[in-house]
């Protein structure tokens, strides 16, 4: 990127801004104001509603010197256009004069806005928009006192149109801007709406068989400068001024996008984006703007349960609270603390993760810790994750990407749209899937594999980037988007020249080029020869790749819960071992797990073998870390996993934020079997149908805590409404647990025990809740954090209505970058087929995998009545080639049979799968959990067959 600098005057106010800056940019950077409808800093500019008109001059040029003319004073003589510009298409340059306050301009604005007005429906009393719009602010501001042109002038459309499920389309209050259609092109990369008919006449439309068919829909509503776009959901329901923001962090994936509550009388209205540029910068996901009605969903649990008689009956928490600790300190004392275990889920906060993990561990004594959806099994993003100033926003030219066993838009949406931004910047992406998705479209290179075996595509991947010779390597032009440091740029010093190679003689041997050269040798059996006929993949396709990963200045791999569960995020480890980056370049792993903190869930040791900051049980230097904080000593050997507590491992069982028997009913006898099972969670979940003690636990937006998304990044959420009925933060649960078992958990707030997790856990040492935002106003007066939401004219045209508070960016952990250990990997042997299909006389056998997708219909989803359209029924996708063979067309009906069940499901065509494949998405409507299917692979075999 360019870094030549202009000096440009404004309204006699003289700015050095970057070549190429746009009038309008250049002028609120010195807080001049020139009104804009279609213009926006994250879109092309297009200049098509002409509010943003200005006088503008260049310097004079004498034609026969060459040199800028001078006035009498020495200052150069400025020629000013005979017509307005555009300021959103005009460029700076050097010596450009600009004038934004004459009359003439002040009538081209007048002029403007009295058009926009002749169609333009006088509604704002019971206009959405009204109290937050740009045209309402800006003909306050600019527009005329009073229209010439006659009310029964006006073109009227029906009004309001459902341009798609979520989206309410007001044609009338259309400005004809363009914001929208250009997001979903520029932005979102998804091409659904556009321009119809002409004149007065024109509108937007949504093209395609599904209307509005996007992701990303709601990010329109905010920046339509009108009231044109509403969101479906907050359509009359309350006015801009009535709202109250409070700072949160959306609990739906791993990206962990900044968002606002907007609250209205205790109740969340809607939620709105929060800046942060570096996570989301102004944009949400439709499943995180629309899926937050689970807050107060009334089905909730709203106070304690206990079992008496068979039957869960209502009781205070001092009865149930005091129960819990009775029958867990009984379970350990009559049958030892290996008796006793706990698993939580991967989508609550740090605080009280981790002192789930201190009652299991200090309290209780056991390892028996571990927490279901989670991604990471081990260190390894600890040893080689990115670099801690790694920002997904601002990738670029000099970046490679290589995107493992992960559906980006499926399950991380807002991710998608920083990938697409990336490759617009320059980024080089290479996409290693065994199935289709939406990214493929953008990639530089698309590489598949044959699920099983993964490890072996891994490998040759692997060997190819080691064996590529560093002068390749760094011959591929690339512009890094990590400064050199200086010791990297500076020249040696030295006197003469045999200085010089006296200096170069006795240097140390490079370590990267000795390890990429043992990785290469160990590696020399894995090649495209080494794959054929299991994996479509060519010797040029690892080539090309290799080039592209070593041409990189820094390589980020990111991968998903598919590449985890396969069990190759150490080879992906590798990988960065074998390719030749500077150790300061910040490449490193990304781990994109599917729910909220699973980063925070590893950090935090809820692992049966890792303490909290990744140190292992028998490590004795952690133990003594831990000991000035954990009342007990922790066992040294590790514990049970979560599948084997599950299959009897335990007699007691502490179930926290997860739901392993809603996920798999096979596992309800095991917790019926249980002698004592406590669950804490939002619902009565099938789990804890079966639960002796059932605690109700506050949401999100109830209480206030911090999360770690995929690249470290810990940040902090606030309370938005206050508590359902009776139920209590997880982590005040937990401390009351453990002072009922006699150990003092003196914390009076969250930030209490974040202090204690600074000091415990080595990654988050030094953070704070100062550090990671403003305080919150003392309990019990008031647990909300209140922002006003924006309405001043210039920041709502100019950015729309995402909120801009100031809260920070959150703070990320720095990882060890030691690609020394990554370097010992080596791939397992591929092993056969898992699971034979025992139908006979089916005509097939297809490999069965479950894929996620972001309208899956789980509890969030289905307490969101405005997302239930966008919840499809069961369906699977096969290849065209194997719906062929099989006699299937779009629509038909197939039985997928495996030893453990069967389901059935409605046949889609997918180009671009894989032959032999069969995908079914997780968490629709199936006749039985998917997971029942699999028996605890992550693929199975079954045979397919048609049925009526």
């Amino acid at each position: 990127m360019s870094t030549k600098t202009v000096t440009v005057s404004i309204d006699g106010q003289q700015i050095t801004v970057p070549a190429g800056t746009t009038a309008v940019d250049a002028a609120a950077k010195v807080g001049v104001e020139i009104p804009i409808f279609c213009h926006h800093p994250r879109l092309e500019p297009v200049g098509m509603c002409r509010m943003c008109l200005v006088e503008v001059g260049t310097p004079k040029v004498d034609r026969a010197t060459g040199q800028a003319e001078l006035d009498v004073e020495g200052r150069p003589v400025i020629g000013f256009m005979p017509k307005l510009q555009a300021g959103c298409t005009t460029r700076c340059t050097e010596g450009m004069a600009i004038r934004t306050q004459t009359p003439v301009v002040s009538q081209a604005r007048e002029s403007v806005l009295e058009f926009l007005l002749t169609s333009h429906p006088l509604d704002c009393p019971v206009c959405d928009k009204g109290g937050e719009c740009p045209l309402q602010n800006l003909t306050m501001r600019y527009g005329p006192g009073q229209s010439r042109f006659q009310w029964g002038e006006k073109f009227h459309f029906k009004k309001p149109v459902p341009i798609g499920p979520l989206i309410a389309l007001d044609r009338e209050r259309c400005v004809l801007c363009a914001r929208c259609i250009r997001f979903e092109d520029e932005i979102a990369g998804d091409q659904v709406l556009g321009f119809e008919s002409r004149g007065r006449g024109m509108e937007i439309v949504a093209f395609g068989e599904e209307p509005f068919k996007s992701y990303f829909s709601g990010n329109t509503t905010d920046i339509c400068p009108v009231g044109a776009l509403t969101t479906k959901d907050f359509r009359f329901e309350a006015r801009a001024w009535e709202l109250v923001g409070h700072a949160g962090v959306c609990g739906h994936c791993s990206v962990g996008c900044n968002l606002m509550h907007d609250v209205r009388f205790g109740r969340i209205e809607r939620v709105m984006p929060r800046q942060n540029e570096a996570v989301n910068e102004i944009w949400l996901c439709d499943k995180g703007r629309f899926g937050h009605a689970f807050a107060q969903d009334g089905t909730r649990l709203q106070t304690p349960l206990v079992r008496k008689d068979g039957e869960l009956v209502e009781a205070s928490w001092d009865e149930a609270l005091t129960l819990v600790a009775e029958r867990l300190m009984a379970v350990q004392r009559e049958q030892g603390p290996m008796a006793v275990g706990g698993i939580a889920g991967s989508g609550l906060a740090n605080e009280e993760l981790y002192l789930f993990g201190k009652l299991l561990r200090g309290v209780l004594g056991t390892n028996n810790v571990d927490h279901r959806g989670g991604i990471l099994r081990d260190d390894v993003i600890a040893r080689c994750g990115a670099g801690a100033d790694l920002r997904l926003t601002e990738l670029g030219a000099g970046d490679c990407l290589l995107v493992a066993g992960l559906d980006v838009e499926e399950e991380a949406p807002v991710l998608f749209l920083n990938l697409l931004k990336a490759v617009g910047r320059g980024a080089k992406v290479v996409v290693l899937s065994g199935r289709p998705q939406k990214l493929d479209a953008h990639a530089d290179l698309v590489l598949r594999y044959a699920l099983g075996g993964e490890d072996d595509v891994v490998a040759a991947l692997a060997r190819a980037l080691a064996s590529l010779p560093t002068a390749q390597a760094a011959s591929d032009p690339v512009t890094s988007t990590t400064p050199a440091t200086p010791a990297a740029t500076a020249p040696l010093a030295a006197s003469d020249d045999s200085d010089v190679t006296a200096a170069v003689e006795t240097a140390a041997p490079d370590p990267a080029v000795a390890r990429r050269s043992a990785l290469a040798e160990a590696l020399a059996a894995f090649s495209a020869d080494s794959l054929a006929g299991r994996h479509p993949l060519r010797a040029e396709d690892l080539d090309a790749a290799a080039a592209l990963l070593g041409g990189a200045a820094r390589l980020l791999v990111l991968f998903g819960q598919e590449a985890a569960d396969s069990g190759w995020a150490p080879g992906l480890a590798a990988l960065l071992a074998a390719g030749p980056q500077a150790a300061d370049s910040g490449s490193g792993l990304v781990a994109v797990g599917r729910h909220a903190n699973s980063q925070g869930a590893a950090d935090m040791g809820l692992l049966p073998d890792w303490l909290p900051g990744y140190r292992p049980v028998s490590d004795p230097a952690a133990h003594a870390d831990l000991a000035p904080f954990w009342p007990h000593a922790v066992p040294v050997a590790p514990g049970l996993d979560a599948p084997a507590m599950l299959a009897g491992g335990v007699k007691a069982l502490y179930l926290m934020g997860t739901d392993p028997a809603g996920d798999d009913p096979r596992l309800e006898s095991g917790l019926e079997a249980m002698d004592f099972l406590v669950v804490q969670d939002l619902y009565l979940t099938e789990s804890a149908k079966r639960a002796h003690v059932v605690l109700p636990a506050m949401s999100a937006p109830e209480r206030e805590g911090t999360t770690t998304n995929m690249t470290r990044r810990v940040q902090r959420f606030y309370a938005a409404v206050d508590r359902m009925g009776r139920s209590r933060a997880d982590w005040k649960i937990l401390r009351d647990v453990c002072q009922r078992l006699g150990h003092a958990a003196p914390y009076a707030t969250a930030a209490d025990l974040f202090a204690e997790i600074a000091q415990a856990v080595p990654a988050y040492a030094g953070l704070s809740y100062a550090q990671l935002g403003p305080p919150s106003p003392p309990e019990p007066e008031a647990t909300l954090l209140p922002f006003a939401p924006q309405t001043e004219a210039r920041k709502v045209s100019y950015q729309g209505t995402a909120y801009v508070a100031d809260l920070g960016e959150g703070r990320v952990w720095p990882a060890a970058n030691d690609l020394d250990s990554a370097s010992r990997w080596r791939p397992r042997a591929v092993a056969a087929s898992n699971v034979a299909a025992t139908n006979a006389a089916a005509p097939a056998r297809l490999r069965l995998q479950p894929v996620p997708t972001l309208y899956d219909g789980g509890a969030r989803i289905r307490a969101a009545s405005i997302l239930h359209p966008l919840v499809r029924l069961p369906y699977v996708q096969l290849s065209p080639f194997d719906s062929t063979a099989l006699g299937l067309a779009a629509g038909s009906r197939v039985r997928l049979s495996a030893p453990a069940g069967a389901v059935t499901a409605e046949v889609e065509i997918r180009d671009g799968l894989t032959p032999g494949m069969v995908l079914a998405p997780e968490g629709l409507a199936w006749e039985r959990p998917l997971a029942s299917l699999l028996d605890g692979a992550p693929t199975v075999m079954v045979a397919v067959e048609r049925v009526a």
